[in-house]
């Protein structure tokens, strides 16, 4: 039987315990030595039972756990990626259609939760990737669903803090400010980047971009100025240096219809303008326009933009000709005439005064000269003698004046 007083009972001691001790008393007693020391209760036991239960509950735990830790990195639950589904993430992060904004840390960590969110069977069945001997190739055809989740996830990676995506977006799209970005939230702003970055196999994620897409309109899109110029005069032609305003949201561009800029890169370009004849005008007709990564365009009104060619002109040249006996100083001098027409002809007025005279001692003299296909031109020489006076040569309103 049992004892009925329980563990307390078997604490106690037993008789021969007992009569030993009474034996040692008695002895102690007779030499005058000091008593034994009471038998004092040990109040610590319970305390290291409990302790020592803590400790084996413990052990079992972490033996479950450690049991289930390692079932679940062995079937691919947690843990580093392995086999297929490593071969799709390191495919998505190099192949899919990766924006050029995002670094590579950022693309590997959306790429490995896009494979642990889908698994590899679930991409392959979408059409993403395709197995492909020993690995995976990308298709770039997405569902409108994954697609934006493809995005989401790239945006749920970036850094600086949980507005760091709408920084970087706003970067990336040329923006003022992120501040409407993260009120239009950041799953909408996956959806736009989706529908304007991949190629999705259905049109479900477009129409869902609607409203989104008003939002950024309402709160970045402008109505932009209209371009300026600066004009250079040429030599039967106009150089025209039109620049598009700055903008604060979104890229400047310059519409020019159907002229074509000879230089530079929006949002400025350069025209060159052939004209027929120095002093003509020539203009382009310029409008800025504004696009927006969304795909929204803002268009201002448009501007005329004009400059006039070099002025044609006419001026006196010397020409190297022996003088005839008889007349041993004199000179000869052609008026030479640029920025013509291809092939005017005009008729050039020699009026002579002072010492000079025209042949014959008329008043004046006259020449018929008609410009090359270059539209310059000069008149035959003339002997100008005399020591003091001028000859003014015109044609229209042109004029040149040799003096002595």
């Amino acid at each position: 039987m049992s004892d009925p007083t329980g563990s307390t009972a078997q604490q106690q001691p037993k008789p021969t315990e007992l009569a030993n001790a009474a034996a040692e008393e008695a002895r102690r007693r007779r030499l005058g030595l000091p008593p034994l020391p009471r038998r004092r209760r040990d109040r610590t036991k319970p305390v290291r039972l409990a302790l020592r239960w803590i400790v084996i509950v413990s052990a079992l735990v972490l033996v479950a756990f450690g049991g289930t830790s390692a079932w679940a990195y062995l079937t691919g639950k947690i843990g580093p990626l392995r086999g297929d589904e490593k071969d799709i993430a390191r495919t998505l992060t190099l192949a899919a259609d990766t924006p050029a904004w995002a670094d590579p840390e950022q693309l590997s960590c959306a790429a490995e939760s896009m494979v642990e969110d889908k698994g590899s069977a679930g991409l392959i069945e979408a059409g993403v990737v395709t197995k492909t001997g020993g690995g995976f190739s990308y298709n770039g055809e997405w569902p409108s669903r994954l697609g934006r989740e493809w995005y989401s996830e790239i945006l749920d990676c970036a850094d600086r803090g949980a507005n760091g995506w709408s920084k970087q977006v706003a970067g990336a799209w040329t923006l003022e400010s992120p501040r409407c970005l993260r009120e239009v939230g950041r799953p909408a702003i996956a959806g736009v980047l989706a529908v304007t970055n991949l190629r999705l196999t259905d049109e479900e994620l477009a129409a869902k971009n609607v409203a989104a897409i008003t939002d950024l309109d309402s709160c970045y899109a402008r109505t932009p100025e209209a371009p300026t110029a600066a004009a250079a005069a040429g030599y039967r032609e106009v150089t025209l240096k039109v620049t598009a305003p700055a903008v604060t949201s979104g890229i400047a561009s310059i519409d020019d219809g159907a002229t074509q800029p000879t230089a530079g890169k929006d949002p400025e370009l350069t025209y060159t303008l052939p004209v027929t004849k120095g002093g003509t005008e020539a203009c382009v007709e310029a409008t800025t326009k504004v696009t927006y990564a969304w795909g929204t365009v803002r268009a201002g009104e448009p501007a005329k933009l004009c400059g006039k060619a070099a002025a044609a002109r006419m001026e006196w040249h010397t020409l190297e000709r022996s003088c005839p006996k008889g007349k041993p100083k004199c000179t000869y001098m052609a008026a030479y005439v640029e920025g013509l027409a291809d092939n005017q002809a005009m008729t050039v007025t020699y009026r002579p005064t002072g010492d000079f005279k025209c042949a014959g001692k008329k008043p004046t003299c006259t020449v018929k000269i008609k410009a090359d296909a270059n539209g310059k031109a000069r008149t035959p020489g003339l002997m100008v003698t005399g020591k003091k006076g001028k000859v003014v040569a015109s044609a229209g309103s042109l004029k040149a004046t040799y003096t002595s």
